[in-house]
């Protein structure tokens, strides 16, 4: 008894910690009207967090588990979604994988200086 409820300490912790995350992120767009989405600016508080050593990741793994291990399933959506429109995808192929190598490759580029920065700095 005493293990479970350890864990669903453990669990609320984590998922508290990711929705603070989140609802800091909202907070901040509403203030200063950012237009970039709010789950965004979350992972960008959490890594930061995570990467000052500020938060362990040890606390956040029991509510991060359960959400990486269903993650496909919100991808089921979106999967119809893209079904629905492969005619669009047909004739705008060429910017569509321009996005999708550049984007990630430009911001790997920039964060990764910055990630390094911080971690170096302990």
């Amino acid at each position: 008894m005493v293990h479970r409820a350890k864990l669903i300490l453990r669990f609320a912790l984590g998922f508290a910690i990711i929705l603070a995350c989140l609802f800091g992120a909202k907070w901040i767009i509403q203030l200063s009207a950012l237009q970039i989405p709010a789950a965004l600016l979350g992972m960008v508080f959490l890594v930061i967090l995570l990467a000052t050593n500020i938060i362990k990741v040890e606390w956040l793994a029991p509510a991060a588990e359960p959400i990486l291990k269903y993650m496909a399933l919100f991808f089921i959506p979106a999967g119809v979604g893209l079904v629905e429109h492969l005619s669009l995808f047909q004739s705008h192929w060429l910017m569509l994988l321009l996005l999708l190598v550049g984007v990630p490759t430009i911001s790997l580029v920039l964060l990764s200086p910055i990630v390094k920065s911080i971690k170096f700095r302990d």
